[in-house]
């Protein structure tokens, strides 16, 4: 007999919903504390498919989630009287389960898909408007600009027209190796972003320009204000008190190993985006023209290495900048100049689940050797190697070390003004709202809306304890033994009270129920503390 919930169940009745189903099992095994399973008929392997299956319902079906003991309690500051408690202890298998909140598809699709679209609200809001942004933002100048990495040598890659790197004089380089290729590479090719010398390619000047990018770009915004300020022939002071330029930027890597930059820009008022648009005369074609011109004259000069090299590192020369407009559609050619906001947030919402999976890399990666043997392609194992001998260069390069897993780039996937639209804290507080109270209107401002502990009843407070278990799911044998501990320690406390939320599931969005929040939404905390 099937049962949605359950899978196959021996004379499962057929009147039976998944609740009830899974309440008739929890009592059924909450028994296994008075006598063994033998002695009531419940095999061992099914009281631990019930515990794992209860632990995957609870946390959401998140692949690695954490798990904690403690309590959560709703106290009386005045009486001290416990109005609500939640515990670990009444769960099944005596664990709470937290999700992860891992933002790569590779690791986790269902704390991924969440932060996917978690992301795609916040980059639609800062485009379209909406969760309180107003919806007037659509109507100002606005550009979808992608800056990418100079070039440290030829690689294969795709082209529109023609095949990879077609010569009519067919050169070598000094090592004998081609510099020609007369392939169509595919999509999937595995020599797609490989140089076609690896000797000849600059792979310490690769490392350094990714080491680098976060102050190439914070450059870049500095610069940018510059330039459009000069445009209106202000300075730099009056500028910012008649417009801002406001922007969220979404790293994408490149085959090649190296990062693009995808930043949507929009210039407001003073006030942002709950004021008026700004009063001079700037339109899209000023921004992007103002982008084009800053990409090329933004710099850095790093020192000599101890071999005598210095490096002047700049933007590479493939720019693109395409107007970002309502009127689009949404569903525009790739090689359109216009796109929908809709389209734009979609485009880099996907992105955000990726990072070097695709170059054979896992999450954390120690060496060149660790790389080389969990399958990393060639290519990933000589940026590496590179980013090994760059760390040795002194102090300023230390930390490369700990970034070997995204080839040496030490940013964040995403970042955004603060004026740009709302936050992920902000939506994800607010989905905790509307499971607490559907009511909830669907546009209204999130920003607005209080956190947890903020919309407490007066004169009363949380007290919790928590207490980091491990991570991931029990497997068959431990999952039965956690049930059957869990029911003994309950049947051994029958006065304990308990009220009917802690006996049941906890709801995730009430003020004393963690089950099945994000790590990532617990205040950057991956692991509740004690408080």
């Amino acid at each position: 007999m099937s049962c949605r919930r359950g899978g196959n169940v021996p004379d499962c009745p057929l009147n039976w919903t998944p609740d009830v189903f899974w309440r008739g099992r929890r009592r059924a095994v909450r028994d296994v504390g008075q006598s063994s399973p033998g002695e009531r008929g419940l095999p061992r392997a099914l009281v631990g498919e019930a515990g794992i299956e209860s632990a995957v319902g609870r946390s959401g079906g998140c692949a690695r989630p954490v798990r904690l003991r403690g309590t959560t309690m709703l106290v009386d500051k005045g009486t001290g009287e416990v109005v609500e408690r939640y515990s670990s202890a009444d769960e099944l298998d005596g664990h709470t389960y937290v999700r992860c909140g891992n933002r790569r598809a590779s690791v986790c699709p269902t704390c991924s898909h969440e932060y996917k679209g978690d992301a795609w609200h916040l980059l639609v809001c800062g485009l379209a408007g909406g969760k309180g942004v107003p919806a007037s933002v659509a109507d100002r100048p606005c550009t979808f600009a992608t800056l990418t990495a100079p070039s440290f040598g030829p690689v294969h890659g795709l082209r529109r027209k023609g095949p990879c790197r077609a010569r009519r004089d067919k050169p070598v380089c000094p090592h004998g190796r081609a510099l020609w290729c007369g392939k169509r590479h595919r999509e999937n090719d595995s020599q797609l972003g490989h140089p076609l010398c690896w000797e000849c390619y600059d792979y310490t000047g690769h490392v350094l320009w990714q080491w680098h990018a976060p102050e190439l770009w914070r450059r870049f915004t500095i610069a940018l204000q510059r330039r459009l300020a000069a445009v209106t022939g202000l300075s730099v002071k009056a500028f910012r008190q008649r417009c801002r330029i406001a922007y969220s930027k979404v790293v994408e890597f490149q085959a090649r190993g190296l990062i693009h930059v995808h930043v949507p820009i929009r210039i407001d008022g003073p006030l942002g985006p709950d004021g008026k648009p700004s009063d001079l005369d700037l339109s899209t074609r000023d921004l992007e023209d103002a982008v084009r011109r800053t990409t090329e004259s933004v710099r850095l000069d790093v020192g000599p290495l101890r071999n005598g090299t210095a490096y002047r590192l700049t933007w590479g020369r493939q720019l693109d900048c395409r107007s970002i407009t309502d009127t689009a559609g949404r569903d525009s050619e790739r090689g359109g100049r216009v796109v929908h906001p809709e389209q734009v947030a979609a485009y880099l919402a996907k992105y955000l689940t990726k990072a070097t999976e695709d170059f054979g890399l896992p999450a954390r990666v120690t060496s060149a050797v660790h790389a080389r043997s969990v399958g990393a392609s060639p290519h990933a194992v000589r940026i590496i190697e590179a980013a090994n001998r760059v760390a040795g260069e002194g102090e300023a390069y230390a930390r490369l070390r700990d970034n070997f897993a995204t080839l040496g780039y030490r940013g964040h996937p995403i970042t955004k003004s603060r004026s740009y639209s709302v936050t992920f804290s902000q939506i994800r507080r607010a989905r905790r709202a509307f499971r607490r109270d559907p009511g909830l209107e669907p546009d209204a401002d999130i920003r607005e809306v209080l956190d947890d502990a903020a919309d407490l009843p007066d004169g009363f407070e949380l007290v919790s304890s928590w207490v980091y278990v491990g991570r991931g799911y029990l497997d068959l044998d431990q999952a039965a033994s956690a049930v059957m501990s869990a029911a003994i320690s309950r049947t051994r406390q029958p006065g304990r009270h308990t009220s009917a939320a802690s006996r049941q599931p906890a709801n995730p969005g009430h003020p004393t129920g963690r089950q099945g929040r994000s790590a990532a939404e617990s205040e950057g905390h991956e692991v509740p503390l004690t408080s």
